[in-house]
């Protein structure tokens, strides 16, 4: 990578980090891209060299925290696949219960604008695809169905607890991706 395209990276990175800054901060409806500009020390017209649009901004904030996620997936070596499903949605779980309500508002705003990668060929469903092939190849994962449907599933169950858990203030989302994960388990099953 050349200077140029160094530079160009990091004023990029400094306007994702001062936009997810201001959403955890004072909401994501509530940010205007002059704000983001301001706090990352650019100018309008640089914002838009590199997001066409704000929901641009905002797809490119999620699938960076979806790359996150491939690793917390593939970390987990040592557990047989359906196991690690159920640690990698109480995880998810965990984290984004503690997070609070800037945090849950931001994370609906990203599957509102960008589906959150949810899409096939997208960080999310690539990595649970992944997933589920190395549990065929290890034989804990029935190869009864293709890979890229029970990602579909997988994902599916994920991000509609997600969902749930956004606009509905009484959803346990602890305890219902841990259930959501669990049942996946058993389809996931060689055995």
């Amino acid at each position: 990578m050349n200077r140029h395209e160094r530079r160009k990276l990091e004023v990029r990175e400094k306007i994702l980090a001062a936009a997810f800054d201001l959403f955890l901060a004072q909401g994501a409806a509530a940010t205007t891209i002059e704000e983001i500009c301001e706090r990352a020390d650019v100018a309008n017209r640089t914002f838009f060299n590199h997001f066409a649009t704000r929901q641009d901004m905002i797809r490119a904030l999620a699938e960076r925290r979806l790359v996150n996620l491939h690793d917390v997936v593939f970390a987990r070596v040592d557990e047989a696949i359906p196991a690690r499903l159920v640690g990698v949605f109480d995880d998810i779980a965990v984290a984004l219960a503690k997070s609070g309500d800037a945090y849950r508002e931001l994370i609906g705003e990203m599957l509102a604008t960008s589906g959150y990668g949810i899409q096939r060929g997208f960080n999310l469903h690539d990595t649970f695809s992944e997933l589920v092939k190395e549990g065929v190849a290890r034989g804990e994962v029935s190869a009864a169905h293709d890979a890229e449907t029970l990602a579909d599933i997988i994902v599916g169950a994920l991000s509609g607890g997600i969902v749930n858990w956004t606009v509905d203030r009484t959803y346990s989302l602890e305890t219902n991706l841990h259930n959501l994960a669990v049942a996946l388990a058993d389809l996931l099953s060689a055995g």
